[in-house]
Order: C-alpha cells, then sequence, then structure tokens
C-alpha cells in the first residue's frame, strides 16, 4: 500500500484548463478574466485550493458556482493573509 506513485496528469494550456472547468460544471462568466488569471495564478493555487466544498464526490461543481466565486474566495484569502502577516510583524517590533 502507498508503494505506487500518483501519475501525474499532463499540462493543459490555458484553453484546455478553461474547457476542463466548464467541462465540470464550473460556470465562467467573462472567459477573458478567467484566462488572464490562470495565467496569473496558477491552476492548482487557484483551482484545486479554492474548490474544496464546491464539488460533491462526484467531481461536478454544485450549481450556480462560479469562477468569480472562487476568484473572490482567492482574493479574500489572499488580503487577509498578508494584512495578519503584517499585524504579527508589528506585533513582534513591540516585544
Amino acid at each position: 500500500m502507498g508503494d505506487e506513485l500518483k501519475k501525474h496528469q499532463p499540462a493543459l494550456t490555458i484553453d484546455e484548463q478553461v474547457e476542463n472547468l466548464k467541462s465540470i460544471r464550473l460556470i465562467i462568466e467573462d472567459e477573458e478574466l478567467a484566462k488572464s488569471i490562470l495565467n496569473d495564478i496558477s491552476y492548482f493555487r487557484l483551482i484545486k485550493a479554492f474548490s474544496l466544498n464546491l464539488k460533491p464526490k462526484n467531481g461536478l461543481y454544485k450549481e450556480s458556482v462560479t469562477f468569480e466565486h472562487i476568484l473572490n474566495l482567492y482574493l479574500f484569502n489572499s488580503k487577509h493573509t498578508k494584512s495578519d502577516i503584517f499585524s504579527i510583524k508589528n506585533l513582534n517590533n513591540f516585544k
């Protein structure tokens, strides 16, 4: 058990990533925005990390989940993580 390595999927182009997301029922309202974001933020950093609980075990997104929802979760997390790190650094300066 555990001796087999998981096979890696071949790399997908940005267009293929968008098509893959659409095929698993993610609603993409602005494909050009999605392509731009996927080009700047890796698929795995954005989609894999912030899609948890948005896809049941069948692998398809719940109805009405959009790319923009996932992007907003990412941006919210990014903003608060940076803010928290800044606050911790400032607290350390007072010791």
